[in-house]
């Protein structure tokens, strides 16, 4: 799933959540749920030995510009921004901990991370190419109307 869904979608929980150990935990795993839904990102289909793509490089380029602009909207737009900008950052974190996951202690985060997260094999199952387009504009579009009525 983009990041900026990742992001979108913690700091809408983080708005729904007070309890901030309950928030933490909540949007931590909405991580994994929602790369349990199709969808397409550079990650997802590139080429495990090769470098990325042209187009995977943009994507990846235009998705942290937005991360980043929205995490600065967040924290000047919200007096409260705080709670909420923690839970838009710690959704982020299972994808900023890749590289910690091939060291012993994270191991079970790897396990996680691809128990979860939406591939080559599932896509085989069902026709999903329409769905993983649309189902982030949803997903980010929601929790968009959270943040905004909060």
């Amino acid at each position: 799933m983009p990041g900026t869904v990742h992001l979108l979608v913690g700091a809408a929980l983080a708005a729904l959540i007070p309890h901030t150990p309950t928030m933490v935990v909540a949007v931590f795993f909405s991580h994994y749920v929602l790369d349990l839904l199709p969808h397409i990102d550079a990650e997802t289909f590139a080429s495990k030995t090769g470098p990325y793509t042209g187009s995977q490089k943009i994507s990846l380029v235009i998705d942290a510009i937005l991360i980043l602009t929205l995490l600065i909207a967040l924290f000047l737009l919200r007096n409260e921004g705080a709670h909420i900008l923690m839970g838009a950052v710690i959704a982020q974190l299972p994808d900023l901990m890749i590289p910690l996951e091939r060291y012993r202690v994270f191991y079970p985060l790897h396990r996680i991370h691809t128990m979860f997260h939406w591939n080559e094999k599932r896509a085989n199952f069902w026709d999903w190419y329409i769905f993983a387009l649309f189902a982030p504009i949803l997903v980010a579009g929601s929790a968009l109307v959270v943040i905004w009525n909060y």
